[in-house]
């Protein structure tokens, strides 16, 4: 009799290398022709604030169906992995294993559900070991079983994307990757269903990560079809052995999900909050942009930095009265600064009235009148005519910003950040057939 397998597994890399994604193909390479897959392997970026997490936060959820000794087998594979490809001589390097049978417990998807916005203890998470379908392994502190079961607790129902990762050699990792630069231009302008491939902005390749990690390129979009046709159209200059399609939640926004009062924020979550701007956009040493928002229940500073670049021109140009919604993460109080919220997006409900004050005219000679003293009306410079009576002439000036949403450049969002692009996409029911998906695995683990 068939069974259900979901696997969670994360904080398997480091900054020095190795990658969560690749250590998955590897597994599904192993496992692929003993099971068949519910779907897509599934890469969950989970709250980007996290202070301990490596690059993006990101955890793999495998969700596949077989015979108990296959399932078992899977199980084997996906351990012997994890604990020997793993960066584990790295400090905070700490993987963690969650396999769930048959359903998802409620409870599970309610810790998947925080866990893309709040920050949850490894203790937390070790209770769900109680659990008679739960299974939960720690390698050195474990923090890997959050992300493990966050992955497994979130099935995407909702929106979410495609991403295509092709991965190198070994005897590459850590050097530079060698690919024909116009093949991408090319190749972006041939699928407009992918996304952030070029910040044309600055001119600058996104497909390629700049670390020692395996990963060669990562093309995103909204279909299978699409990011598989773009990889299709790049011309690399190295050997690429593997390649892999993952569902995902990057571009979605799915870490903002919450809204708070400025008195309950704390410190790395992931927070929208409605507030009006009470203290002008100033710069700061570094050229990081600082001002104050307020609610009714508090104040607190929200900053846009440096490698925001145009970001923080835009937001200089706020005042005082306008009425915003801030998306962001909480930075913690230090001894140089207050709580602050680091703006990912921001969005401009209202904007206050500019206005120009300017003194009226004679009516008599037509010249400019000037003031004749406090409460005591204008006087004409020119004719000495007095007006006790006269208001000043008000010029609205327009504002520069409009009520739109308002994103960093390319360069500088999150993998979660939903592009302008993406404003009118939602892929919430677009999900493929089983057979479908394993045929194309199948595709993918052969060539």
């Amino acid at each position: 009799m068939k069974k259900v397998l979901y696997i969670g597994f994360d904080d398997t890399d480091s900054l020095r290398g190795s990658c969560t994604t690749h250590l998955a193909t590897l597994i599904i390479h192993e496992i692929f022709d003993q099971v068949s897959f519910l779907d897509f392997p599934n890469l969950i970026r989970l709250n980007p604030n996290i202070p301990y997490k490596t690059r993006g936060n990101g955890a793999v959820a495998l969700r596949i169906e077989g015979e108990e000794k296959d399932l078992e087998y899977c199980k084997e594979i996906v351990i012997d992995k994890v604990k020997n490809l793993s960066e584990v001589d790295d400090e905070n390097t700490n993987p963690g294993i969650a396999f769930v049978e048959n359903i998802i417990p409620k409870e599970i998807i309610v810790h998947s559900q925080r866990a893309m916005w709040d920050v949850i203890s490894i203790k937390e998470a070790e209770e769900f070991s109680s659990f008679s379908n739960v299974e939960i392994i720690k390698f050195k502190l474990g923090r890997g079983i959050i992300g493990a079961l966050g992955a497994i607790g979130n099935p995407l129902k909702g929106d979410f994307t495609y991403e295509h990762l092709s991965y190198r050699e070994p005897k590459k990792f850590g050097t530079k990757r060698l690919i024909d630069s116009d093949s991408i231009y090319s190749a972006d302008k041939e699928t407009p269903l992918t996304f952030n491939n070029i910040d044309y902005e600055y001119d600058s390749i996104m497909i390629l990560p700049r670390g020692a990690d395996p990963v060669f390129t990562g093309i995103r979009g909204e279909t299978v079809e699409e990011v598989r046709k773009a990889y299709s159209l790049i011309k690399p200059l190295e050997k690429l052995p593997m390649q892999m399609v993952f569902r995902t939640n990057q571009h979605t926004n799915q870490h903002f999900s919450e809204k708070f009062s400025i008195n309950e924020l704390k410190p790395h979550i992931s927070a929208i909050v409605d507030a009006e701007v009470t203290k002008e956009p100033r710069y700061i040493e570094g050229s990081h942009l600082i001002f104050s928002v307020s609610d009714s229940t508090g104040i607190i500073d929200c900053a846009a930095y440096e490698p925001t670049k145009r970001f923080r021109g835009q937001l200089s140009k706020l005042r005082i009265g306008d009425k915003i919604t801030v998306f962001g993460g909480i930075r913690p109080a230090e001894k140089s600064h207050q709580m602050t919220i680091n703006i990912e997006r921001l969005k401009i409900n209202e904007l206050v009235k500019n206005n120009k004050l300017e003194s009226p005219f004679c009516s008599n000679c037509n010249a400019r009148l000037k003031s004749a003293g406090k409460n005591k009306g204008y006087k004409c410079p020119k004719c000495s005519t007095k007006f006790r009576e006269l208001l000043p002439n008000v010029t609205e000036i327009p504002r520069e910003l409009k009520l739109k949403d308002y994103l960093p450049p390319m360069i500088a969002q999150r993998h979660l950040t939903k592009p302008l692009v993406r404003k009118n996409r939602d892929n919430t029911s677009k999900q493929k057939q089983k057979i479908e998906i394993n045929n194309i695995l199948a595709d993918l683990v052969k060539n």
